[in-house]
């Protein structure tokens, strides 16, 4: 008798622990992953060449807010005035004008944000010359391929992808610097390497 009340005590402790995490799942996948209010905003910069960064926002880390403006200073010192505007259903499937875009992306369960996934699955990219930037904790590989395949069904002329991560090191020979900071400062060299045609992309581009 003692051994089955026993049993059925850790059975209900585990289908407890169960939707504990069901909900905190589903929690995340509400919060973070909830589109965000359309922006445009224009960031400044001298040069004639337009340049379009297209971000869904962190809501926790707030990373891919930091490392979209990291690359517009890149770009502006490159010579390109640059825009950001958010990914949402009103995003503009075509946008015009623009001799670059640059794709910023969270990782949430090893995939781009649903934000930025919905949008590319309606875009028209045209061809124009497109960098994707996928922000994580460390384990992006699997998301910055999803995001990579996305790109190019858009018809993004995909030059190179990049992941920056919060808590997996940026750069090994920089331990001793704060890694957030060590990430900004890549994705400012970044940009500018982008704007003035330097970029070496660490990612092969992948087949559609």
């Amino acid at each position: 008798m003692a051994a089955t009340q026993k049993f059925r005590w850790w059975k209900m402790t585990l289908l407890a622990v169960v939707v504990i995490l069901l909900c905190g799942v589903a929690i995340v996948t509400v919060v973070v992953e909830r589109e965000a209010d359309y922006t445009m905003q224009a960031l400044g910069g001298d040069g004639e060449p337009k340049a379009l960064i297209l971000y869904h926002p962190s809501r926790d880390a707030h990373f891919t807010d930091e490392l979209s403006i990291a690359v517009a200073e890149g770009l502006k010192a490159a010579g390109y005035a640059v825009d950001r505007a958010t990914l949402t259903a009103v995003t503009p499937d075509q946008p015009k004008g623009y001799r670059l875009l640059v794709v910023v992306s969270n990782t949430y369960f090893w995939t781009p944000d649903l934000p930025t996934l919905r949008y590319l699955e309606r875009a028209r990219l045209d061809r124009v010359r497109t960098i994707g930037v996928i922000a994580g904790a460390g384990a992006t590989t699997r998301s910055l391929q999803v995001l990579e395949r996305a790109l190019l069904r858009s018809g993004a002329a995909l030059i190179g992808m990049r992941a920056f991560w919060i808590a997996r090191p940026n750069d090994m020979h920089r331990l001793s610097e704060p890694n957030r900071e060590v990430a900004l400062h890549l994705a400012r060299q970044l940009g500018f390497e982008a704007g003035t045609g330097e970029f070496t992309p660490l990612s092969p581009v992948a087949s559609p």
